[in-house]
């Protein structure tokens, strides 16, 4: 394990358009019947310029119909595009992740579902799509958020033993109220951390790690943050080790 340990002013990339959500985002809608099964469900979710994506999946065949969030990202696969999506429990488990790809001359839909709740199951699901208006009470999955205080998580298993995942711990900074001091950790596959202080202006920051050049922005949502690296890969091994960023998706859990 590497622990980076740094107090340092991050720069703000503020702009008009994080002060509500962007009227730019791309919108999604649709039914879903999950082949050999009863299975049914409501999919929504929101794209950005980012080619981020966030929204929620509702099993309509279920008893009680509960929204589960989704969040995920657009991929150019060469004349497929694909939106590949993780649904996070209330606690931040990642249970269930899905891929729909729209075929760009026909315009056509597929999609599959997997389970990734239990190390062992292979449940998987084709799904037939229909695409549908998207809901008049949904949207605004991408509203910004400046009280970031708060607890982010997420954690999967992905037919792998033993947990992985990550979280990120933002508090306030014991007698100063104007800064924030976050602390991000994240084992994908080794562990990565991050701790420092923050000062907010807006919901965007960015900074770069003098340790080993690795740079990341962190992005607050009403619900979640996303933390995205910036840098090049290489950054990534000086850092952390192989393949292990502190990108993802983290779900607010509590204050």
């Amino acid at each position: 394990m590497k622990r980076l340990l740094t107090t340092i002013l991050l720069t703000a990339t503020v702009s008009l358009g994080i002060l509500a959500q962007s009227t730019s985002v791309i919108r999604y809608a649709y039914t879903a019947k999950f082949q050999k099964s009863k299975i049914t469900a409501l999919i929504w979710y929101e794209e950005d310029e980012n080619g981020d994506l966030s929204g929620e999946i509702i099993y309509t065949s279920s008893k009680h119909q509960t929204p589960i969030r989704v969040f995920g990202r657009v991929y150019d696969l060469g004349g497929t595009v694909r939106h590949t999506l993780f649904e996070y429990q209330a606690d931040g488990e990642q249970s269930g992740h899905f891929e729909i790809d729209h075929d760009a001359i026909t315009s056509a839909l597929s999609g599959q579902w997997g389970d990734m709740r239990n190390d062992d199951s292979q449940r998987r699901y084709t799904m037939r799509l229909t695409r549908i208006p998207f809901p008049e009470d949904k949207g605004g999955a991408f509203t910004p958020a400046f009280d970031i205080q708060g607890k982010y998580v997420y954690n999967y298993q992905h037919h792998f033993k033993g947990n992985q995942g990550g979280s990120v711990v933002i508090n306030h900074l014991k007698g100063d109220r104007d800064k924030k001091y976050v602390h991000i950790s994240k084992y994908d596959p080794q562990i990565a951390e991050y701790e420092g202080n923050l000062i907010p202006q807006g919901n965007i920051f960015s900074t770069t790690l003098e340790e080993c050049g690795y740079s990341f922005t962190l992005t607050v949502y009403n619900d979640f943050v996303r933390v995205r690296t910036t840098s090049s890969t290489d950054k990534e091994y000086d850092c952390f080790g192989a393949f292990t960023t502190l990108d993802g998706f983290y779900l607010k859990v509590s204050d």
